[in-house]
C-alpha cells in the first residue's frame, strides 16, 4: 500500500486535482469535465478513447489521469527534441544531421571547435543505419540516452 509519505510531490499534486475535481466524491470524473477544467486539448475523438479505455461509462479514475498528463508530458518531449533536431539541421531543412551542420550548432552553442572527423564520430555513434548522417528518429535516441 502506498502511503501519502511515499508519493512524490506531483502524484500528491495529482490527487487534490482529481479530488477537486471529483464534485461527487464518488471517485471518478468525466473526460470533457477533465478536459475543460485542464486544458488537455483533448478532441471529442480523444475523450470517446479515454471513456472506452476506463470501461466506466465516461468516467476517469484517477489512475486515467495520471496516464494522460504522462501522455501529455511525453508529447511535449517530443515536440522539445523536434524543435531542437530542426536548429541542428543544416539549414536547407533535408530532415537529417549532417557532420557540417553538427559541428556548426556545437559552435553556436559556444562549444569547443570539433574536427569534421570528430563529428563525424560522434554521428557514428547514433547512426544506425549507416547512412553518416542522422535522422530524427537516431537524434531522439541520441538525447534521451
Amino acid at each position: 500500500m502506498v502511503t501519502v509519505m511515499n508519493k512524490a510531490p506531483a502524484a500528491l499534486e495529482l490527487e487534490r486535482v482529481f479530488r477537486h475535481l471529483d464534485e461527487n466524491g464518488d471517485g471518478r470524473i468525466s473526460p470533457s469535465e477533465l478536459n475543460q477544467h485542464l486544458g488537455l486539448g483533448l478532441t471529442r475523438e480523444e475523450e470517446e478513447l479515454v471513456w472506452l479505455r476506463s470501461g466506466e461509462g465516461m468516467l476517469l479514475q484517477l489512475e486515467d489521469l495520471v496516464e494522460l498528463v504522462e501522455a501529455g508530458e511525453e508529447e511535449e518531449k517530443l515536440r522539445d527534441l523536434k524543435e531542437a533536431f530542426r536548429l541542428y539541421d543544416d539549414g536547407e531543412k533535408r530532415g537529417f544531421i549532417t557532420p557540417r551542420s553538427l559541428r556548426a550548432m556545437l559552435i553556436k552553442l559556444g562549444e569547443p571547435a570539433r574536427s569534421m572527423d570528430e563529428c563525424e564520430a560522434m554521428i557514428a555513434r547514433f547512426d544506425s543505419d549507416g547512412d553518416g548522417v542522422l535522422c530524427f528518429d537516431e537524434f531522439r535516441v541520441m538525447m534521451l540516452l
